[in-house]
């Protein structure tokens, strides 16, 4: 299928499990995609996996290998040893309020890495709980190709002919240098992946489950230049393999009005514990699943306004560390998703649509129901539904700059976006970009008693404006008859 991990250096060009090419295609198809994808000014995420690999287990009984995944051996992952010396899961989390039960046993009946640094597996032997020492070998002698270092330090890159061979990995001098614990594995692969690629940045699936730590440094005034970790080897790869000669790993990360010099990274965490803040500070966003929690519980809910949520951040993490989206490949339901994505998409901040193609995906009896979820959004105007492409125009054209709020209540939320970047000493009248105005009411319009940016007053000086929503048809207003401006039901 090419979705479970099985080898991180296969995306579609080796002749295994059946097959070369994944579901979705061949490496070839992949690389030519992401290729015209930069030639539009689109910019491509993975989804990137280090918790975990596929279902099965490396040396269950005699009959299976003990490196059945390429590069790694049981002692890699959280496993029960049993009497007769065979492997088996630990159970799935029981308690996700035990921080140590989510970062050790297993998810989703996946194969638990042991990706937690240090030389120690925490989680390894007769009980649950036992330690064990983890093992540090040359993992891929047989392929150069998948090492960017000379035994010196110097970089080479990753491919064929970059000097590096199978005698100089398996010289017992440069044994100490290549050799790599399991953490050490991981962070080579995700630099291949970005280096062979060119992909912009990576989702990191279920970040929670793995140590903070293992993904950067999390603390100390230097955190954001350092390449230790997962985040700190992804960015210095993205450095190398794009020419960004940047120290900083993380400024563009926490700063989408900045030119990005940096990989986009954002992680998956859905909920306490482990807290926030340490993910934070390793160096990735976060997808704003409380705010996507908080506005399923608003939107449509006549008891729960919006009262607030005219400000940048409001109900979830800020418009420098969320990723606000409806809907994943996890969570198909979403109250109101039209008037949620209409926030994500002119809030500040980073917003994101999920798709499926329209329900391409089939039905999997272990998820509850399909997988990928059925997403039931016509992300490219089908069936003659503008919504989506709509607000997208608006988000590219006048979503720029910070938010400043005008207006809430239950039921209405208004909100600026100013920008100022060329000036900083400019006024709002000069920097303002776009009003945004959302009524939750879908059995009546509403207008407010707006005051705005936009200059309204008389003698000439009154902002002509256009509304560029698909709500309503096309009109145009002057600034001053904002106040009286209504927005439609559910508009």
């Amino acid at each position: 299928m090419g979705y479970d991990l099985w080898d991180r250096f296969d995306l579609g060009s080796k002749d295994q499990r059946n097959t070369v090419s994944t579901r979705y295609g061949t490496e070839a198809d992949l690389q030519r995609m992401i290729e015209i994808a930069h030639r539009f000014g689109i910019r491509v995420y993975f989804d990137n996996i280090m918790n975990h690999n596929a279902f099965d287990i490396p040396g269950f009984n005699a009959d299976t290998p003990i490196d059945i995944y390429p590069g790694m051996v049981p002692e890699d992952f959280h496993l029960r040893v049993t009497t007769e010396g065979f492997y088996r899961k630990w159970d799935n989390t029981r308690n996700y309020g035990d921080a140590w039960q989510v970062q050790h046993l297993g998810l989703a009946d996946l194969i638990d890495i042991a990706q937690e640094p240090g030389g120690t597996n925490e989680n390894f032997g007769t009980t649950e709980g036992s330690t064990f020492p983890k093992i540090k070998f040359v993992r891929q002698p047989n392929n150069p190709e998948y090492y960017c270092y000379l035994p010196n330090g110097t970089y080479v890159g990753f491919g064929t002919g970059n000097g590096i061979t199978t005698a100089i990995l398996t010289d017992p001098v440069n044994a100490n240098f290549y050799s790599e614990r399991v953490e050490d594995f991981l962070n080579r692969a995700a630099r291949w992946l970005i280096d062979r690629t060119k992909v912009d940045g990576l989702r990191l699936d279920a970040v929670k489950h793995a140590r903070a730590d293992f993904f950067g440094a999390t603390f100390g005034a230097n955190k954001d230049n350092d390449d230790y970790g997962y985040t700190g080897q992804i960015q210095r790869q993205f450095n190398l393999t794009r020419g960004f000669s940047d120290t900083n790993h993380r400024d563009t990360v926490f700063d989408t009005e900045k030119p990005r010099d940096d990989a986009m990274l954002f992680g998956e965490h859905l909920g306490e514990p482990p807290g926030y803040a340490d993910y934070l500070n390793a160096g990735m966003r976060l997808v704003d699943n409380p705010l996507r929690q908080n506005l399923n519980d608003k939107l449509g809910n006549p008891s729960n306004g919006l009262q607030g949520y005219d400000q940048p951040g409001a109900g979830g993490f800020s418009p420098e560390t969320g990723v606000m989206h409806a809907q994943s490949h996890d969570n198909d339901y979403a109250a109101r998703p039209e008037l949620q994505l209409a926030f994500y998409y002119t809030r500040a901040g980073l917003g994101l649509l999920y798709t499926d193609g329209n329900n391409q995906a089939e039905t999997l009896g272990e998820s509850g129901g399909a997988f990928p979820r059925h997403a039931n959004t016509n992300f490219l105007g089908q069936y003659n539904d503008v919504r989506t492409p709509n607000m997208l125009y608006i988000h590219n054209q006048f979503a720029r700059g910070y938010q400043l709020g005008r207006w809430s209540d239950a039921d209405y939320v208004a909100y600026e976006r100013i920008d100022k970047r060329e000036n900083t000493s400019m006024s709002d009248a000069d920097g303002v970009t776009l009003l945004f105005m959302l009524n939750d009411n879908y059995s009546s319009g509403l207008a407010r008693p707006l005051t705005t940016s936009f200059p309204a007053t008389a003698f000439g000086n009154n902002a002509y404006l256009y509304n560029y929503s698909s709500y309503g048809g096309g009109f145009y207003k002057y600034a001053s008859e904002l106040s009286s401006t209504v927005v439609p039901p559910g508009g």
